[in-house]
């Protein structure tokens, strides 16, 4: 795949992000879970944002979409279609939710209300932002379905949740999101609860309507191999800082941050003898309730040096490509040493 040039976008820009922090305050401690997070996401174009667990991903999503708790305090720039939303009270970021930013979470079965048939979920939104009728918004809701491929779509209008599968229930879910045929789709770990068969189809899914609405995508995952064949762009995060992002083919083919090297060294591949066990990294990700004035991967890293623990690395960029790491990996370096499997 061939991508634009770093924080920039394939089509027009869409979504903007532009020095996002977040910090959670608790009662003893303040999570910085976001800390200047630039990013932009242009028109029918896949942004995959990946990461470990604790990494920010996640937070980053709920920044976008206007959704963190009370005892979180956001700082820096979200424009939509060059309209600010950071800073917006809860009665305008309502006008935006499902209108102009579709939002689809990991777990289906608890994004659905299991009292409710899908057919009213799926059309709430169109009632709510649009003002049509029952009647228009179920018709609605019958299309939306029958475009992300849920079989006999009006059928399902008057079903409840717990009557369908994981992967018709991750439809109905998307299609709820879609309904209003919003700018942006914020997709967070939309695959990890479903089988492989399952997750293929709803990222194709995403990849035809993309193509069909003109939509910019975000699509949140812990799995590189998820957004190695669907993704035009990668965005790495650690320690809820950028650490590298580029085209997919440039991220994949050419890692240059030693977090994102390591990543793509645990992904299993089909050449990988089966006595040679799966890279796995070493330590853990740090404690962001604590200052990090330098690299938040020295702990964890091979190549660290004493400048590493620090200072902050600063950013480079070759091309569309850019990182931020002191010492970063050369083309012709060996993939980190895994481990024997077990006998």
């Amino acid at each position: 795949m061939s991508g634009p040039a770093a924080g920039g976008a394939a089509g027009d820009p869409v979504l903007e992000v532009d020095g996002l922090s977040v910090d959670i305050r608790l009662r003893r401690a303040t999570v910085h879970a976001v800390d200047g997070v630039s990013l932009v996401v242009g028109r029918s174009e896949i942004v995959g944002v990946v990461g470990e667990s604790g990494c920010g991903k996640s937070t980053l999503a709920l920044a976008l979409a206007g959704l963190l708790p009370e005892n979180a305090v956001v700082r820096g720039s979200i424009r939509l279609g060059g309209r600010e939303l950071a800073g917006l009270r809860e009665r305008d970021l309502r006008t935006v939710r499902g209108a102009e930013v579709g939002i689809v979470f990991q777990d289906p079965m608890t994004s659905l209300n299991p009292t409710k048939r899908i057919g009213v979920q799926v059309g709430e939104t169109l009632r709510l932002q649009r003002g049509l009728s029952r009647a228009a918004a179920a018709s609605a809701a019958a299309e939306m379905l029958d475009l992300v491929g849920l079989p006999r779509p009006r059928e399902q209008l008057d079903r409840f949740p717990h009557e369908l599968s994981g992967g018709m229930r991750q439809r109905a879910v998307i299609a709820a999101a879609l309904i209003c045929e919003p700018k942006v789709l914020i997709a967070d770990e939309p695959t990890t609860a479903l089988d492989v068969t399952t997750q293929s189809q709803i990222l194709e899914l995403f990849d035809r309507l993309r193509e069909t609405l003109g939509m910019a995508t975000l699509l949140v995952t812990h799995d590189m191999g998820v957004v190695a064949g669907h993704a035009d762009r990668v965005f790495v995060m650690y320690a809820g800082r950028e650490a590298e992002t580029g085209s997919t083919a440039d991220v994949f083919d050419t890692p240059r941050h030693r977090y994102t090297a390591a990543l793509l060294a645990s992904i299993l591949r089909l050449d990988t003898p089966r006595k040679q066990g799966l890279y796995a990294i070493p330590g853990r990700p740090p404690d962001l309730t604590a200052a990090l004035p330098c690299c938040p991967f020295a702990p964890r890293c091979p190549a660290a040096t004493q400048e590493c623990t620090e200072q902050e690395p600063p950013s480079a960029q070759a091309g569309g490509h850019r990182w931020r790491c002191f010492h970063p990996a050369g083309l012709d370096e060996p993939a980190p040493e895994t481990a024997e499997a077990p006998r």
